[in-house]
């Protein structure tokens, strides 16, 4: 009798589209039921069935329930060459597991990822959904010509002999996903061992080999985890900030941003969002790595901006920008009680994201927030113009190297291209108001490096040769001792502590503003603005220009910067932050969030002597230059 139960499968099938399609297969009847349950709660599929099946294949409904959700037909999302790179190009099917196929199947087929709840690096192993997705005709069939037409000519074949070459190495997953019993004992070192012990163990095995056999013990590990937050909390469980060997954090990293690389893990991510302008504000805190634990965000999100925080996760930070490009880029308004609410939220989002050389995100993002510009800024029913989102976007940037960045970035997207003329213009004029290369290069860099990084971007943005040469001359000839910049190629966004502009321009007293600077002394540390950037971050993250090593700070817990042309400090803290000025018995506490004009000379105080620490005193003096 033992032996007959153990020959015995049970099936959990879905319908969709009037097509079964399997969602699991479990060993006993009670999981099976637990499953089947769940998704019924869900009301995705108009029915869910449970099929008995024994040692020779024969099946036998046990359980079957209609809902009425589901009937939602899935389709392949629009892709093009720019997504098919020659890291995608797949000659064999242990090939399919690197993390650029992965991505770019994830990207392909994000509607029946999402439907499934699960990411490639799961599903890849997985026999009886492999075997029902290619029963899928009209899901399956489109998603393999849709890659043979645009790999084919990347590898110099016709599309049909890419598409016989596709349908070959499937065969061959299929094949595989049915030995992958074998790779239990790397399940094992993974559990055992954390990532450390799971690539140890890998690199005993051909490197080939060494995609398929962490993504399936990474896979044993989300597969129990039916729900995006789930997942998230699941990997995060293997990150270990201190002492963290980078071969192992990029391979978490690239496992997290293939789990929040779409629109229904972000959602169920954010979980507290009034309106979309509020989710976008909490993705970016979320990438910056300090989301406020006072709103009712989900643990999985708030222990991933910890993460983010701390460094080291560029792939998921650039998952992350992905979908917050794609709010912006989108129909939904920002918020719902108008339009002035709408340009405040909008102004917001476009300060958080303002980085050293333009926005984050790059090109897309440069075109997401232009796009959006025309119609926050619209007046009398009419979008803004181009040049008018274009001129107001650039005057909420208080560097010239974020004006250009922005500029070039936009001129580089599909969008701008067909206004070229006018960022050419804009590009040109704001070379002109340069007056040294220490508004646009970063410390240590050489004089080479920016010529060729300027000249790069410059090329990629379609600026005339004959432009671009004459831009690159005028940099290159300041002295060299004029070329250094405070600003770090690397800065914090300058979004968190730059000027929040109202919708009409800011004028700045430049002449005031040059003729002071602020100097921060701490424990033999020297930190200057401007000298040394437009804003001063301290914190217990390595990226922070003071660096702390208090308990109960933050990664990010205070910020110095200029707006308006006054110096101001900013928390940005969970604990709080003291500032104590000559002649004032007792230190202010700052209101988090709220920029305070310094005087001029104080401390700013981090650290709590109740929690027995010794407080980090951070001087700062107002000279005149």
């Amino acid at each position: 009798m033992m032996s007959r139960r153990r020959s015995l499968t049970f099936e959990v099938v879905v319908e969709q589209g009037g097509k079964p399609n399997i969602d699991g297969v479990f060993p006993d009847e009670a999981a099976a039921r637990e499953r089947a349950a769940y998704l019924l709660r869900l009301a995705k599929f108009p029915v869910v069935r449970i099929l008995m099946v024994n040692q020779a294949g024969k099946e036998e409904v046990i359980f079957q329930k209609s809902t009425s959700g589901g009937a939602k037909p899935t389709t392949i999302s629009p892709i093009d060459e720019s997504d098919v790179g020659p890291a995608t190009l797949c000659t064999d099917a242990l090939q399919l597991f690197s993390y650029e196929s992965r991505m770019l199947l994830l990207r392909l087929l994000r509607g029946y990822w999402d439907d499934q709840a699960v990411i490639p690096a799961e599903q890849l192993h997985r026999y009886y959904p492999l075997r029902y997705f290619e029963r899928e005709a009209l899901l399956f069939n489109p998603a393999v010509s849709r890659l043979a037409t645009l790999q084919a000519p990347l590898l110099g074949v016709k599309p049909f002999d890419r598409h016989d070459q596709l349908m070959r190495m499937f065969t061959r997953l299929k094949e595989m996903a049915q030995a992958s019993d074998t790779l239990a004992p790397f399940d094992a070192a993974l559990a055992r061992g954390g990532v450390g012990g799971l690539l140890a163990a890998a690199a005993e095995r051909p490197p080939e080999e060494r995609d398929r056999l962490v993504t399936h013990a990474f896979a044993a590990v989300l597969e129990p985890c039916r729900d995006w937050p789930g997942k998230v909390k699941a990997l995060l469980r293997f990150h270990r900030e201190d002492g963290e060997e980078e071969a192992n954090r990029r391979l978490l990293d690239q496992m997290l941003a293939e789990t929040v690389d779409g629109r229904e893990p972000v959602r169920a991510l954010i979980g507290y969002a009034p309106d979309l302008g509020a989710a976008l504000q909490s993705l970016i805190a979320a990438v910056h790595g300090d989301l406020d634990d006072r709103l009712p965000h989900t643990d999985e999100l708030l222990a991933l901006s910890n993460a983010l925080g701390g460094g080291g996760f560029d792939e998921t930070r650039r998952a992350l920008l992905r979908r917050i490009q794609g709010g912006l880029a989108g129909l939904t308004p920002l918020t719902r009680t108008g339009s002035a609410a709408e340009g405040k939220s909008f102004g917001i989002i476009v300060d958080r994201l303002t980085n050293f050389d333009g926005f984050l995100g790059g090109a897309g993002m440069a075109e997401a927030l232009t796009r959006r510009a025309k119609t926050v800024w619209s007046s009398g029913g009419q979008d803004a113009s181009f040049d008018m989102a274009v001129q107001r976007l650039a005057t909420r940037l208080p560097a010239p190297a974020q004006r250009i960045g922005y500029l070039l970035d936009l001129a580089t997207s599909p969008f701008g291209r067909n206004k070229l003329s006018v960022l050419i213009r804009q590009v040109a004029t704001e070379f002109e108001s340069i007056t040294s290369a220490r508004e646009l290069v970063a410390p240590g860099v050489s004089t080479d490096d920016v010529r060729s990084g300027l000249g790069r971007r410059l090329r990629a943005a379609g600026i005339p040769r004959a432009l671009a040469e004459g831009l690159i001359a005028k940099i290159a000839a300041i002295p060299d001792a004029e070329r250094s910049l405070g600003i770090p190629l690397l800065a914090p966004p300058a979004g968190e502590v730059v000027t929040r502009a109202t919708e009409e321009t800011v004028l700045i007293d430049v002449s005031k503003a040059a003729a002071e600077r602020l100097v921060l002394f701490w424990r033999g540390q020297t930190r200057a603005i401007p000298e040394d950037g437009t804003q001063i971050v301290i914190g217990r993250s390595s990226q922070c220009q003071f660096v702390l090593d208090i308990a109960s700070a933050s990664r990010r817990h205070a910020a110095v910067s200029r707006q308006d042309g006054v110096f101001v400090v900013e928390d940005l803290s969970r604990n709080g932050t003291q500032i104590a000025v000559p002649g004032v018995a007792e230190p202010r506490r700052l209101k988090p969030g709220e920029p305070l004009p310094l005087p001029p000379r104080g401390e700013i105080v981090i650290g709590s002597t109740e929690l027995g620490e010794e407080p980090a005193r951070i001087a700062w003096e107002i000279v005149k230059r």
